[in-house]
């Protein structure tokens, strides 16, 4: 782990920070983050991705895709994956057709009712069930298979095939071509499910596909607990968290965090909704309030990380650097920083 200063760290990944700034306005301010960014020392934070920076976190470096499946199951069931288990996402998605094109529109099952969600899901599991598999879906937005064996190639990761045409995604081994015939069926099946017909005639978005992708097994946990407390609704966090045994809450609870109980690190992972996005970041500025008065009270060390591989240390001292601006949020998630 990076180190912040003091004895006690708190890591803070906020993954969407500058899609969430890019709505606002420069007269449009957020005191405490703005603090704690302007007068934090940045630095490049080196990981592919968020996901890449989580296992990191956890001291984990794997080695070509990422097992997000696995650590799904890990943060969704009450029990861990066995370490033979090859775990793949299956997540509904929907599809959106033209002339020339099939893409990839969006994910879950946000704006349906239990009933619906549950013709959705029995549907999909019926045409798995007869190839042998079985559909664990722990979690309404994510959905996850078994496998005894491992796969010889990649699907794409869900955030990247979203908007994409399905022909520049879907691989193309020989291998593929037993799953791209499961899609087919699924998606023959979806078509005239009674909840896609109803959809289908009101004019709202059909859940007519599914998406395999995060296939890996479950990692080996890390010889020491990186992180006593993680609040985290992340699936990733969260699996990471369970293999581990760190102490786990939910992220709604950051706002409170005991740092007398919580431990000597502390790992907030705080993953947007999808609601409005200045409500979003009203309630991260709430976080940030807070942590930004533990490190003026206590001696407590701060790891930001905003996505795009930036990151942010911010420690008791950091804000008697008055010849830093303190500029607006919109303003410092659109900078260049130096490496």
């Amino acid at each position: 782990m990076i180190s912040a200063g003091g004895n006690r760290k708190v890591t803070l990944l906020v993954e969407d920070l500058q899609r969430l700034a890019g709505f606002l306005k420069p007269q449009q301010r957020y005191p405490a983050l703005e603090q704690l960014l302007s007068r934090g020392s940045h630095f490049p934070a080196q990981a592919e991705s968020p996901d890449h920076f989580r296992f990191r976190q956890f001291g984990v470096e794997p080695d070509g895709e990422l097992p997000i499946a696995a650590l799904t199951r890990a943060s969704d069931s009450s029990q861990n994956p066995a370490s033979h288990q090859y775990w793949l996402r299956t997540d509904p998605v929907s599809l959106w057709a033209d002339m020339a094109r099939v893409v990839m529109t969006s994910y879950g099952l946000a704006d349906l009712n239990e009933f619906e969600r549950n013709e959705i899901e029995n549907t999909v599991r019926l045409v798995l069930q007869e190839e042998g598999v079985q559909l664990h879906a722990d979690h309404t937005e994510r959905w996850c298979i078994a496998l005894s064996e491992p796969l010889g190639f990649g699907f794409t990761p869900l955030a990247d095939a979203l908007g994409m045409d399905m022909s520049d995604i879907m691989p193309e081994t020989p291998e593929s071509l037993y799953w791209r015939r499961i899609l087919n069926e699924i998606q023959i099946a979806l078509h005239s499910n009674p909840v896609n017909i109803r959809r289908r005639q009101q004019g709202f978005r059909e859940i007519n596909s599914v998406w395999f992708w995060g296939g890996g097994f479950i990692p080996d946990a890390s010889r020491h607990r990186v992180f006593d407390t993680v609040y985290s609704n992340n699936p990733v966090s969260r699996g990471l968290a369970n293999i581990n045994d760190c102490r786990l809450k939910d992220q709604r609870e950051a706002s409170f965090v005991d740092l007398q109980k919580d431990g000597q690190s502390i790992l907030i992972d705080w993953c947007f909704g999808r609601d409005d996005p200045f409500e979003e970041l009203q309630t991260l500025e709430d976080l940030a309030s807070c942590l930004l008065e533990r490190t003026r009270s206590e001696d407590m060390g701060l790891i930001i990380y905003c996505g795009k591989l930036n990151g942010w240390r911010y420690g008791r001292h950091s804000g008697r650097r008055f010849w830093r601006r303190i500029r607006s949020l919109a303003e410092i998630c659109t900078s260049r920083f130096p490496e």
